[in-house]
């Protein structure tokens, strides 16, 4: 064999596959692992059956938790219409080991997809890219079910979706911004506590680095530390570089924690007094974007997201993406925006600092139509 000639991959050595199914987290990993040819399937087990996942987890007799996924798909030639194509859906795993896509932004059901989607999405043929998880509590636990309501964000900890559940605990911010957490065992939830009192609000909710990090409304970041406690981490936002920031005309109405690149981001939405735009009930008026600086202890002012495009999916879901998946529907270092009646959808780019409404394309209606 010449230094240049390629072995294929069948002739991997066996203790090599068996190095890399380890490393596999997610059901769907293993399948297309499993798909490419013989030796790769026979390296590992196959998946478990869907019914033994720990989802829909029972929260309470009659209360579920379910999970979705994120993904950043590219379907094959020929397979969306002309030439290759890149999608962001979420895909949530029914029973028998069926899915249903979901509208990223109102998490519901997408009835009618375009007709440059594929009819059947093939595991083997189409590259998937995990990029997080969401999480939501019903009534059912089933597609049917009802959701919770007074529930803006939902996250487990550890994040995982294998079948051990005995060691999860779930965190949920309610509409009045109060942090709850189940862990396993409890016949109910409580609510947390900081500094030995109870916060009036938090803003957001996110596992990030391995551990529980919640913001307060004011921007303070907080940690969550196994004696089931929150500790502040932080200096509020308005404090950054030792100075008090000058308080401005306008509000921020919403903070949205981002992790993206192995930091977390805080994103602060403002708004100001006039009419609405495009049926959003507040108008916005700008964004600041902040990354932590743990070794500090601090927030820092973020002037550039570089590559990454940031998506705010109402309180319940917020990522980062690279913009090469978008396939140019989209750009980096800006930030996408949607009510959940998804009346306004809007791009924020930090390089300019403007905003603006895109129309209604192939891009906007993948992302956000739902029954």
């Amino acid at each position: 064999m010449g230094p240049t000639e390629r072995r294929p991959c069948a002739d991997l050595p066996t203790e090599i596959l068996s190095m890399i199914g380890d490393r596999l987290d997610t059901r769907m990993d293993v399948l297309r692992f499993r798909s490419v040819c013989s030796s790769f399937r026979s390296s590992i087990p196959a998946p478990g059956r869907p019914e033994d996942s720990r989802f829909p987890l029972r929260i309470q007799p009659d209360l579920f938790l379910r999970a979705c996924t994120v993904y950043a798909l590219e379907t094959p030639d020929g397979a969306g219409g002309s030439g290759r194509a890149r999608w962001l859906l979420m895909l949530e795993e029914l029973e028998l080991g069926r899915m249903r896509i979901l509208s990223l932004y109102s998490q519901r059901r997408i009835a009618h997809m375009l007709h440059k989607f594929p009819k059947v999405l093939d595991s083997r043929q189409s590259r998937m890219v995990e990029i997080c998880r969401q999480y939501a509590l019903d009534y059912r636990g089933t597609t049917r079910g009802r959701l919770f309501q007074g529930v803006q964000k939902v996250v487990m900890h550890p994040d995982g979706v294998g079948p051990d559940s005995d060691q999860c605990s779930v965190y949920f911010i309610d509409e009045r911004g109060r942090l709850g957490f189940w862990k396993h065992g409890d016949e109910s939830w409580s609510y947390l506590v900081v500094d030995g009192r109870r916060r009036c609000r938090y803003s957001d909710v996110v596992v990030y680095d391995g551990k529980v990090w919640v913001v307060d409304s004011v921007g303070q970041i907080l940690q969550l530390h196994k004696s089931f406690r929150l500790r502040s981490f932080s200096l509020p936002i308005y404090d950054i570089g030792g100075r008090r920031r000058r308080r401005r005309r306008f509000q921020c109405f919403s903070r949205h924690l981002v992790v993206s690149g192995g930091d977390l981001y805080i994103v602060c939405r403002y708004t100001s007094d006039g009419p609405c735009s495009r049926g959003s009930p507040e108008k916005t008026s700008h964004y600041e974007v902040f990354r932590l600086d743990q070794r500090r202890a601090r927030w820092e002012e973020a002037r550039s997201l570089g590559d990454s495009a940031f998506f705010l999916c109402n309180r319940r879901c917020s990522f980062a993406v690279s913009a090469s998946e978008l396939d140019g529907h989209g750009d980096g270092n800006c930030i996408y925006r949607a009510e959940k009646n998804c009346n306004s959808f809007e791009v924020f780019d930090l390089a300019n600092r403007s905003l603006k409404w895109p129309d209604y394309s192939d891009f906007r209606v993948g992302l956000l139509l739902g029954d």
